[in-house]
């Protein structure tokens, strides 16, 4: 866990490129900053003088806190492995690990790049508890069943949308 800031209004200077307000018309930027945030389940102190500031800025809002309430657990007790380290050229990704819980892993990939990725991706699962199958749900979608390697280690085949992020649930 931890604690991080985002300036949604100029703060101590720096102009336009120091804010996101207006909010709607940086959604790209101000959904990314809640995904990334809340994907490594940091908690996050907004500062400006509003979260939202119309109905499609409201609805992304919360978009991602239904996400964070969703999978609190996984995220907030969950141990995070780094899958890959960002270097701007390729994916990177995380995944939170937490064997006592309903939701045993939980891993988001990101994609610096203008295009999009399609990645065969080696997860790791050992200290998520699962060993032999797990069911997979890729970005809230219907849960598919998988079967681990020996190594309890799963490899998916998933694309990464340009400039965006795709996240994996791994339960029993």
């Amino acid at each position: 866990m931890g604690w991080m800031f985002v300036p949604l209004s100029q703060y101590h200077g720096g102009g336009a490129a120091a804010t996101i307000e207006p909010l709607h018309q940086h959604l790209p930027h101000y959904e990314a900053r809640f995904a990334n945030l809340l994907g490594f389940g940091v908690q996050a102190c907004y500062r400006g003088p509003r979260l939202f500031d119309t109905e499609e800025t409201k609805a992304l809002v919360e978009k991602w806190v239904k996400f964070y309430k969703d999978h609190r657990q996984v995220l907030d007790q969950g141990d995070i492995i780094h899958l890959r380290r960002a270097n701007g050229l390729d994916w990177d990704g995380i995944l939170h690990a937490n064997p006592q819980g309903l939701e045993k892993g939980l891993a988001f990939f990101y994609n610096p790049l203008t295009e999009d990725l399609t990645r065969d991706i080696r997860i790791p699962l050992h200290y998520t508890g699962l060993t032999a199958q797990a069911q997979v749900t890729v970005d809230g979608g219907t849960p598919q069943p998988v079967t681990l390697d020996p190594s309890h280690t799963v490899t998916l085949t998933l694309t990464i949308p340009a400039q965006s992020r795709t996240w994996v649930l791994f339960t029993e």
